[in-house]
């Protein structure tokens, strides 16, 4: 089975460019993107309008709730099940996302971290709690001194991660990031990477986010912390979520969190295109998305890829 990849980073116009895929190669529209996976967060995630679902078939968008954190090997396991649906139904996989992980896992770049079991993951929390996160990395550091060093005393949930991976498995996560997966899949995947120039990204991204206070967003995040979302969870670490917050309990003037909200997206686009810059080798790399010979090119390469 043949399938298309669009990433790049946050704002870098993905899903028109999905869509206008899908329209010509009949095509489904896959998420790829951590956040627009849940339910409950619509637009501070930048979820496919009513008018794009009506233009093209999606499929992962909204379908899990932010109270059960959606893995690397959850989403991959239900991106190749929507890949064998099209594969059957005779349409174009079309997926399309920012985040790279997911990516570098469905192109089996990343090795399959065995399931961890409740018990360990309940220690690491009370082990934490108990030590606090600078002890914590401290401790951490004795048995997996390569994340130790990578990750800061205040990220919370890669803390954990880490030492529950070491003390599940006897192995740091360092040695599983640097196996290589089997092959085992028999896709084959053309990666379009759209990667804009900075400064037009940066006005994109807010942009984008005006738009959102425009569609509601104020009311989503006051409606997210009706519910007690937990910092801890994966869905807390929405860009802009905080920010408003904030704002609904008076916290922050409107303009005040708008330009926090921003800045802070911006920064985030900008660790992206370091990202993909470095960890995806692309078979066409779009710069320009107004340029219409170069969407023209990218076309006519999926084209011959297909075929």
């Amino acid at each position: 089975m043949k399938a298309v990849i669009i990433c790049g980073p946050t704002g870098a116009g993905k899903s028109s460019l999905a869509l206008n895929l899908a329209e010509k190669f009949k095509g489904v529209i896959i998420n790829a993107d951590s956040v627009q996976i849940y339910r409950e967060i619509k637009i501070l995630s930048g979820r496919p309008t009513s008018d794009d679902y009506r233009q093209a078939p999606h499929r992962l968008y909204g379908i899990m709730s932010i109270f059960k954190p959606c893995t690397l090997g959850i989403w991959r396991k239900m991106a190749l099940e929507t890949i064998r649906e099209c594969e059957l139904s005779g349409r174009l996989p079309i997926i399309c996302g920012g985040t790279g992980l997911y990516i570098k896992f469905l192109l089996n770049e990343l090795s399959a971290i065995p399931e961890i079991p409740p018990s360990i993951k309940l220690e690491a929390r009370e082990k934490l709690e108990d030590l606090g996160n600078e002890n914590f990395r401290e401790l951490l550091s004795k048995n997996d001194p390569v994340s130790a060093r990578r990750i800061k005393s205040g990220d919370t949930n890669r803390l954990l991660r880490a030492w529950e991976v070491f003390t599940a498995t006897n192995k740091p996560l360092s040695y599983w990031h640097e196996q290589s997966r089997e092959t085992g899949s028999q896709h084959k995947f053309f990666k379009v990477c759209l990667m804009p120039e900075r400064k037009a990204l940066y006005s994109k991204c807010d942009k984008r986010f005006l738009d959102f206070i425009e569609q509601g967003a104020a009311d989503e995040a006051r409606a997210l912390d009706s519910i007690n979302v937990s910092p801890e969870l994966p869905a807390s670490k929405t860009l802009g979520l905080l920010e408003l917050i904030k704002y609904t309990k008076g916290e922050l003037e409107l303009s005040d969190a708008i330009a926090q909200a921003q800045r802070i997206t911006r920064r985030y686009a900008k660790r992206q295109l370091t990202w993909f810059r470095h960890q995806l080798d692309e078979d066409f790399l779009i710069q320009n998305l107004r340029c219409r010979k170069t969407v023209s090119d990218c076309f006519k390469k999926i084209v011959n890829f297909l075929g």
